[in-house]
Parts: structure tokens; sequence; C-alpha cells
């Protein structure tokens, strides 16, 4: 699919505000709501637009301990295995595979730093991890997705 100058203008709108409607969408471009409602249908199907995504205070939840723990499957031939496993775990917000000593890093949320250890211990481990090191985020002003510059 193309990505013409008019979609690149929606996907940026709705990265500001995945609420906005068709016809909102429409007249900030001034272009027909139908025109909108299929480009947008179109990115939808081809999956440049994956879904849409409320972002959620954690701290008001309860979920006050924030982490960045990094890993190695016990065999990199694991690698895309455990990462799928590691989707269904208990306030993972994030998993990648990066290029470092440790293969995986991992985004969680936990009440406290005794509960996101419990985590490990009883979901985490299980699934074939090792060298476990974890980076505790100190403090973050609020969490963001910052639209995207589109080429």
């Amino acid at each position: 699919m193309k990505i013409d100058t008019i979609n690149k203008k929606i996907l940026h709108l709705l990265q500001q505000d995945a609420r906005k409607t068709y016809k909102e969408i429409a007249s900030e471009l001034k272009r027909s709501e139908t025109t909108i409602r299929d480009r947008i249908k179109a990115m939808e199907r081809t999956g440049i637009i994956q879904g849409y995504t409320a972002l959620i205070d954690k701290t008001a939840l309860g979920l006050n301990f924030f982490a960045i723990i990094f890993f190695n499957p016990l065999s990199s031939s694991d690698l895309d295995e455990v990462t799928e496993k590691i989707k269904n775990v208990k306030n993972v917000l994030r998993v990648y595979q990066i290029s470092s000593e440790h293969r995986l890093a991992i985004f969680m949320v936990a009440p406290s730093y005794k509960e996101l250890k419990e985590i490990i211990r009883s979901q985490l481990l299980p699934l074939g991890l090792k060298d476990e090191e974890i980076i505790t985020v100190l403090e973050a002003d609020r969490e963001f997705i910052s639209p995207l510059e589109i080429p």
C-alpha cells in the first residue's frame, strides 16, 4: 500500500488522538468522510494501523514499580518462542529482542519490587530465562507515545 501525503496526515492525526472521528479528520484535511474512512480501513487491513489503545496512569492503579529487566534465553535457538511466551506474562508492557550481552529487554510494572521479583521467579524464569538484570526506573514524567515522523 502506498503511503501518500494524505495517509501520512491521517496517521499523524490518529497518533495525536486515536479517538478522532472520520468526520473530524475529514474536516481537518478538507477531504470527504468517505475518503478518510476508506483510507483508514485500507491501512487497518494492510497492517499499517495495527490497533488503537488507551494510555493508562499505572500509578493510579497501584502499579508503582516500573523496571526494565534484561535476560538471556537458556538456549539462543529458543529466542522467538520465549519472546512469544513472555507476552502473556502478567504486567509485561513490552518485550524486545536486542543485540547486547543480554538478548531480551522486558518492560514491566508491579505494585512493588517484592511483587516484581515474585512474577520473575514464578512466571518468567520457568520460561527458560537466565542472567537476570533488573534496572529500576526511578522517575518518569508520564507515559506517552510521540507521533512518528513518517518519511
